[in-house]
């Protein structure tokens, strides 16, 4: 009997050493994943696509299916991406996740945080169903590092785009003016393509229209003055510098000087520019095919324009999995992913909606190039992906970042100086970081 307490008590001395030193027990290691579908499988994918974005999505995943005949993909619309984003989170207070959704990597954040996300290096490094050398090769590094997460890979390129500077031709071509290339080009240009016939100071044409939530992408403005908005690696929030003075005085002075405006009740500016009512917006290269429709003068698209550092915002969705699924499931959808970013289906889903493929070789193949010939503004984010930046991805960003586009507004209503407004900012971001990461 005390041989038997001395055996139990040296056990129980060594599983405690073992955890003392940040060695986890044997029996706790994650189990391996499955790596074959043996048996029927139903999985739900969250998405916001509508349009032709969801009818190239709906398409691939048809030929999934066809190809995969036990695995069922469910595409579940959940509106916009604000509308899915709040879903996702009621989802997981309720612990109804899906398989699997379309998010972004400063939102997926809390996710990870929360321990609720799938890491996905165990299925990219699987030698019967990962990825080769030549498959992260051909997929853009800064596309593939953003969905890095410490030791774990937690999401995956999908629908990908770049901030561009979109201009009406003949409006520019009737003013005399070149396409901008500086921010100082930029202004000068807005001034010169606003038509405000009556001289009332509400313009018939702005020179440039902006999105109306002009925070969300104020990064870029901020990198190219040559400062960084929110510093991932710091973990630091730089509201209240000169870098973003600099960006707020340059947009503001145009929207105040009625040179430039909000989209507001267009809700997008690549409307404001359709209608007639903008000479030049910037939005996302998603817009392209609303642009086709919708434009009935000659229109096209440039790089932003640049100031301090020639720096380029790229952005969109990624894949990511929840780890609430069963091992079947979450391969189904690993395989669902992959399937739905291979070269065939990322040149399609491209050549169908406004987002650029996100392999290297789907660009760079016969027909996607024979492609480009008769849409050559589709090669604009594939010519400056040297310059990209995509922004921090910490948790709390985002409600930081809307703390920020409130005193913006405070500012363009010219109800605050940019030096009062920085430093509310600066303040309240903090405060909003740190509540969501409490939560």
């Amino acid at each position: 009997m005390k041989k038997r307490l001395l055996s139990v008590l040296l056990a129980g001395v060594m599983a405690s050493s073992l955890v003392a030193c940040g060695t986890k027990p044997a029996e706790s290691k994650a189990p391996a994943i499955a790596t074959e579908i043996k048996e029927n499988v139903e999985i739900n994918f969250w998405h916001s696509m509508k349009g032709v974005n969801e009818e190239a999505l709906t398409k691939i995943t048809k030929d999934f299916q066809d190809k995969n005949p036990k695995i069922k993909v469910n595409l579940v619309y959940q509106g916009g991406y604000t509308e899915l984003f709040e879903k996702l989170m009621g989802a997981a207070k309720s612990n109804t996740l899906p398989t699997m959704t379309q998010i972004y990597n400063n939102r997926l954040s809390w996710y990870i945080d929360k321990g609720l996300a799938e890491n996905l290096n165990p299925y990219m490094e699987d030698k019967n169903v990962g990825l080769t050398k030549e498959d992260k090769e051909d997929i853009p590094k800064m596309f593939l590092d953003d969905g890095i997460f410490g030791d774990g890979n937690y999401s995956f390129p999908l629908n990908k785009s770049e901030m561009v500077l979109y201009y009406n031709e003949d409006m520019l071509k009737e003013k005399g003016v070149a396409v901008p290339k500086t921010w100082d080009e930029l202004k000068q240009a807005t001034g010169k393509l606003t038509i405000d016939s009556n001289s009332d100071g509400n313009p018939e044409v702005y020179g440039l229209a902006l999105e109306n939530n002009i925070s969300t992408d104020f990064s870029i403005f901020v990198q190219q003055a040559g400062g960084e908005i929110i510093d991932e690696k710091a973990d630091k929030i730089n509201f209240n510098t000169p870098e973003t003075k600099d960006a707020v005085e340059f947009i503001s002075s145009m929207i105040k000087g009625k040179t430039a405006t909000l989209a507001g009740e267009d809700k997008n500016a690549n409307n404001t520019l359709i209608k007639g009512k903008a000479a030049m917006c910037i939005a996302s290269t998603s817009a392209i095919p609303y642009l086709e429709q919708g434009m009935k003068s000659k229109w096209f698209a440039a790089p932003l324009p640049t100031y301090k550092k020639d720096v380029q915002l790229y952005y969109g969705t990624n894949v990511a999995m929840f780890n609430t699924s069963t091992p079947e499931q979450k391969l189904a959808a690993w395989l669902y992913t992959k399937f739905l970013t291979n070269t065939e289906n990322t040149s399609y889903f491209s050549m169908q909606t406004g987002y650029m493929p996100v392999r290297k070789s789907a660009s760079e193949s016969e027909t996607y190039k024979a492609f480009l010939k008769e849409h050559p503004v589709k090669e604009i984010p594939l010519k400056t992906l040297d310059k990209g930046y995509i922004g921090a991805r910490q948790v709390g960003t985002i409600p930081a970042l809307n703390e920020l586009g409130k005193e913006l507004e405070q500012v363009f209503q010219n109800k605050k100086t940019v030096e009062d407004a920085l430093k509310a900012a600066q303040e309240k971001g903090e405060k909003a970081m740190q509540e969501a990461r409490s939560n």
